[in-house]
Parts: C-alpha cells; sequence; structure tokens
C-alpha cells in the first residue's frame, strides 16, 4: 500500500491543483492541537505550489520509518499516518477553511507549523512543516517571505512573515512520506514517546531483570535523544525477551571477548561495557561471515 500511495505522491497535479495553508498550535487538551485556515492570495499560491513540485520531485526512493532510520538527500522514511498525532491534526485541517479563518496577524503568533492542503478533484495530499523558533525572516534562498494584509497573505520581497521552501513530511492516502525526520519528529511529539517508552521499559521486570544495576544505563541514556531513540527500538525488537538470551550473550560474549560482565546470569553493566550492551540489545554488533569482522553498525535490515 505504501508503494501505490508513493506512485500516487509522485504522479499527483501539483500544477493544477488548490493550495489551502492552515497553521496549527500546540494544545493541552487530549485533541493536542489547535488550527486555524489562512487565506494566501495568488502569488504566495504560486510559490507553495512552486516548491512542493520541486521538493516531490526530488524524492525518488522510500524506506520505512523506524527511530534510528535516516534519509538521504533523496529518500523519505514512511508510516501509515494513523499512527502518529497527524491523524489528530487532520480532523482540523479537513474542517471547512470558512468556519475557521484567522482574524488577524495574532493568530500567526506562537505557531507550532503550517498545514499546506493540496487538493486536485478528488485527491489530497498534506504538506506539513514544522516551525522554527519563530517564522523568520530576511533568507531569501530559503524562505517565502509574506505579509498578512486585506485578510489574506500574499508574497512579498520584503521581510515580514516567512515560510520555508520545503516541506517535513507528506500525507497521501494512509501514508506519511517523511523528508525531514527531525521536523517530523518535533511536529509530531515525538520525543515525548520517547522518554515515556523509556521510563516503561525500566519498570517492564522482564528488562530490568536482565541487569545487576540499571542505573548505569539510565545515566548514559539520560535525555539525549539518540540514546532515547535506540532505547525505543531495544522495546520495538524485544531481542531481549528471546528464549536463552542470557546463556546465548554469555557464550558469544567470552568467544568474541567483549567485556562484558556478568554475575548470577544478569549483565553487570557499567561505564565500559554500557555503550556494548546497547548495541548488542538492538541487534546491531554485526560479524561479516566474509573477514571474521566484528562491527558496530547505527542501523540494519534484515534480508
Amino acid at each position: 500500500m505504501m508503494t501505490v500511495d508513493f506512485k500516487e505522491l509522485k504522479a499527483f497535479d501539483f500544477s493544477n491543483a488548490k493550495p489551502y495553508l492552515w497553521i496549527f498550535k500546540d494544545s493541552t487538551s487530549p485533541k493536542k492541537f489547535r488550527a486555524k485556515y489562512v487565506q494566501t492570495d495568488d502569488s504566495l499560491n504560486g510559490e507553495l505550489l512552486s516548491f512542493v513540485k520541486r521538493e516531490t520531485v526530488r524524492i525518488t526512493e522510500h524506506s520505512a520509518y523506524t527511530y534510528i532510520s535516516q534519509t538521504n538527500e533523496n529518500s523519505c522514511l514512511t508510516i501509515e499516518f494513523n499512527k502518529t498525532d497527524f491523524s489528530l491534526l487532520k480532523q482540523f485541517i479537513d474542517e471547512p477553511e470558512s468556519e475557521h479563518a484567522i482574524k488577524g496577524i495574532e493568530d500567526l503568533i506562537g505557531a507550532k507549523g503550517y498545514v499546506v492542503k493540496f487538493i486536485k478533484d478528488d485527491k489530497i495530499v498534506y504538506a506539513v512543516k514544522r516551525s522554527t523558533t519563530t517564522w523568520k525572516t530576511s533568507y531569501p534562498k530559503k524562505f517565502v517571505n509574506a505579509i498578512f494584509k486585506n485578510g489574506e497573505l500574499t508574497g512579498v520581497e520584503n521581510n515580514s512573515f516567512s515560510i520555508e521552501k520545503n516541506f517535513d513530511f507528506y500525507v497521501m492516502n494512509d501514508t506519511a512520506f517523511i523528508a525531514n525526520k527531525k521536523g517530523f519528529e518535533s511536529a509530531m511529539k515525538y520525543k515525548e514517546e520517547f522518554v515515556k517508552a523509556f521510563d516503561t521499559l525500566q519498570s517492564n521486570p522482564g528488562f530490568s531483570s536482565l541487569f545487576s544495576d540499571l542505573d548505569p544505563i539510565v545515566t548514559y541514556v539520560g535525555q539525549n535523544s539518540i540514546q532515547l531513540r535506540r532505547m525505543a527500538v531495544i522495546e520495538d525488537k524485544g531481542i531481549y525477551k528471546k528464549p536463552n538470551f542470557i546463556p546465548n550473550l554469555q557464550k558469544v560474549n567470552t568467544i568474541r571477548k567483549w567485556g562484558l560482565n556478568f554475575e548470577q546470569h544478569k549483565i553487570i553493566p557499567c561505564d565500559k561495557t554500557v555503550k556494548i550492551i546497547l548495541q548488542v540489545l538492538l541487534d546491531h554488533r554485526l560479524i561479516s561471515e566474509i573477514t571474521d569482522t566484528i562491527y558496530d553498525v547505527p542501523d540494519a535490515v534484515q534480508v
């Protein structure tokens, strides 16, 4: 299905589509977001259509999203959008624009990001961008400058209100296509989920019972986004749940001289071994069958 949706995204007729710009903000309610429609004039619409066409042409391949997967200059990551908070945001964006129009420039202040809904016949592409710390100005190569005038945004050459010339992710049918992973995760509040996942993992007896002491691992992970992602992958993969995990690890550790320490079938983590422990739990300590060389890899795809 994701491949079908990718082909539809690539074939979408942006040249003849109508763009609708919505800004969104965070909300403490269960809905998580608030959103308002911003009317745009023809000049700004032309800019939006121009750079969305350029950006979607640039993307030529896709692979599955994981917490530690990365994109290259021509790729994107895919995930079912209903597994993300976009399913909540979409409920606002699908409301009638006339009933949710902004009333003034003050509605733009503090926006978390924006969504451009491109519609052509019965097809819709949602393009989402997280705002940077402010709606920046004075970056002509990266941003489209705009000014709120007479109830709508219009493109201008001078500094005022700026829209970046790319998007973090696109949604076509059931699939989100992620071009900027950091922007996607920030807009969809993924770090909060990573923190919760690690808290849950620590309280899981099946995980905590592997170790004589969890503190070195907790200290190593801290609030670091990359390490929190890795812990989420560890829980998702569940390598540690496999039968005879500890005996098998002890055997390989002895043969390969990894330097891990054990006591009564529990791993003893310390500052020197915690990195190796996480690589093992990620299943990212791999051995070449050709050279018998051991590698620590940032990600792995099963073949």
